[in-house]
């Protein structure tokens, strides 16, 4: 009885570990641990390059927008037009723009084009009780 049970045990174990849905868990398609592991590498490497230059352009737009600001009056949407474009946009390269996604837009393109989508379980009830605006 006792070598039946065990017998019927290691029949169990065995076909547990050769169905696949048991089986040792596989990446999702396209993310493997090699992958994963350049995409950490190339992000940091990529965002020294790219911040500074990013930078100079933010700090040249910003500038720019006042001036133009103050040139036309003080006209918001002037300055603004200037602003958006030139300091918006993200300032560093992540693995998820690496592996595509999210969008890599250097530059603000408006609420029409953002760059990342906010995550499926991201909902203004999950945040708990903010102030509306």
């Amino acid at each position: 009885m006792v070598r039946m049970k065990k017998m019927m045990l290691s029949g169990i174990v065995v076909a547990g570990l050769l169905s696949p849905s048991l089986g040792i868990a596989h990446p999702p398609p396209g993310r493997t641990p090699g992958g994963e592991f350049a995409r950490g590498v190339a992000a940091p490497v990529l965002s020294a390059v790219y911040f500074p230059v990013k930078f100079g352009v933010s700090v040249a737009g910003a500038f720019l927008g006042g001036v133009s600001g103050f040139l036309t009056g003080g006209n918001d949407r002037a300055a603004e037009g200037i602003w958006h474009p030139t300091v918006g946009g993200p300032y560093f390269i992540t693995p998820a723009i690496l592996e595509g996604e999210c969008r890599f837009l250097p530059f603000d393109y408006g609420e029409e084009a953002r760059p990342c989508s906010r995550p499926a379980s991201f909902t203004p009830a999950t945040l708990g009780s903010m102030p509306s605006q």
